[in-house]
């Protein structure tokens, strides 16, 4: 039975999912099965400063099909937050975890990166320790920079070898950015950025004892091994950590929380749902709204946000916002935060995702946003004679929205959906309904 989507709390703009390493194990098999092309990243805090100041990344981690949380300090300022993370899912532990998978399911995995004898001694490892692991390939090329790199003759070798999974150990940032840059053109259905996982298999670097990994104390047994390396590395990113992690959670404290009834009201404006978040959007309400996002992308509706109402997100809220970009951007569909709140302004700058996503002043300027861009890819429009002009209401007759009422009201069956509310709260952006 296919795992749930799991949920991502939002941490300084990385969408971490919500897993145990078996649930990671799990979503990685669905997704080799599914077939398609899914980057995972295995996330340290290491990744969250670079991604504060390199929005390429923070948008590939964004785009990523699973991120896991691989170090302490992560699963603790979720903690913090107050939206804790089930366990941390190491990079160094999920790789043995998939070759034993591979060997039970008769997947392949290609090795790139590393050095030539950490790659061959850790295929050695691992073939001894399951039997039946298939190792498609390997290649450790030149190390230069990610623009300098060979690479037709890289994808041409993984194209010939046809793994289920690839292994690219060139460490974060650049394996994230390789992997990003041609996910088009891997025919992989999951990819792993792994860093440094294959050194420590191969034995060139030993691991932590077991009370360190869980105490949160690998850190400083790595450093003693590489101090030149490391020492400073984890010095900057203690001191980056300490000065944002703050304003994420105090904008998250100070967020007004409405003790009134919370709802989301979904308004059907031609191909777009028009979302109104009244008061907090935690909890059963948040499931909710992922149910009326999820039906309305799946039909190929637009969605705008209407947060002229709303009150608390939490760090889960932020993660959900996140998996809803993503989606709709992988169908080339729009989604527009309309309205802000001061409140949700701070929060989003502070989480470092207030670039990640569209924003506007009003509904009624996103309406038109929309239009104009479905207008430009698509001349003849069967809503071509309809004019965006608050001034000006539309009139917007039943039987054109017939079909889009039925797309958004699939598993009617098991989930009331009243879209009375809707109609009425239309008035709000400039349109009448008329039957």
């Amino acid at each position: 039975m296919p795992c749930s989507s799991p949920d991502t709390i939002a941490v300084l703009g990385v969408p971490f999912n919500n897993v145990t390493m078996d649930e990671a194990v799990k979503i990685i098999e669905e997704k080799i099965d599914g077939g398609g092309f899914h980057q995972v990243a295995t996330a340290n805090v290491d990744f969250l400063m670079h991604a504060i100041h390199d929005q390429e990344l923070r948008n590939i981690l964004c785009s990523c099909s699973l991120v896991v949380p691989d170090g302490m300090p992560i699963l603790w300022s979720a903690r913090l937050m107050g939206s804790p993370l089930k366990e941390r899912v190491c990079g160094i532990d999920l790789v043995p975890r998939l070759a034993e998978l591979s060997a039970r399911r008769g997947y392949s995995i290609y090795f790139l990166g590393a050095s030539e004898k950490s790659s061959q001694r850790a295929a050695e490892i691992l073939e001894q320790r399951y039997p039946g692991l298939s190792i498609a390939g390997r290649y450790s090329p030149p190390v230069r920079p990610l623009e300098q790199m060979n690479h037709e003759e890289i994808l041409d070798r993984i194209e010939r070898a046809r793994p289920d999974i690839l292994l690219v150990a060139f460490g974060n940032p650049k394996q994230e950015k390789w992997l990003s840059m041609h996910r088009d053109r891997l025919r992989v259905p999951v990819s792993i950025g792994i860093g440094g996982s294959l050194d420590m298999i191969a034995g060139k670097l030993a691991r932590a004892p077991r009370w360190m990994q869980k105490t949160g104390m690998e850190w400083f047994f790595r450093a003693a091994q590489e101090p030149r390396r490391l020492v400073g590395r984890y010095i900057s990113d203690a001191l980056t950590l300490g000065r944002y992690l703050p304003q994420q959670m105090a904008a998250t404290a100070s967020q007004p929380r409405t003790s009134r009834r919370s709802r989301v009201i979904p308004t059907l404006v031609g191909d777009t749902v028009v979302i109104s978040i009244h008061g907090n959007l935690t909890g059963g309400v948040l499931a909710e709204f992922e149910t009326h996002a999820r039906n309305a992308s799946e039909s190929g509706m637009n969605i705008v946000l209407d947060m002229a109402q709303s009150g608390y997100f939490g760090p889960n809220t932020l993660g959900s916002l996140v998996q809803l970009m993503t989606s709709m951007q992988r169908l080339k569909l729009q989604l527009w935060l309309a309205e802000m709140r001061p409140h949700l302004v701070r929060l989003l700058r502070s989480s470092r995702l207030d670039s990640y996503f569209k924003t506007t002043s009003s509904v009624n300027d996103a309406l038109y946003r929309i239009a104009k861009v479905e207008r430009a890819y698509s001349p003849v429009s069967a809503f071509s004679n309809l004019r965006w002009q608050a001034a000006s209401p539309v009139q917007m007759r039943v039987e054109a929205m017939q079909g889009v009422c039925k797309t958004v009201a699939v598993g009617a069956q098991s989930m009331h959906l009243d879209f009375g509310p809707g109609f009425a709260h239309a008035s709000r952006y400039g349109f009448k309904v008329s039957v």
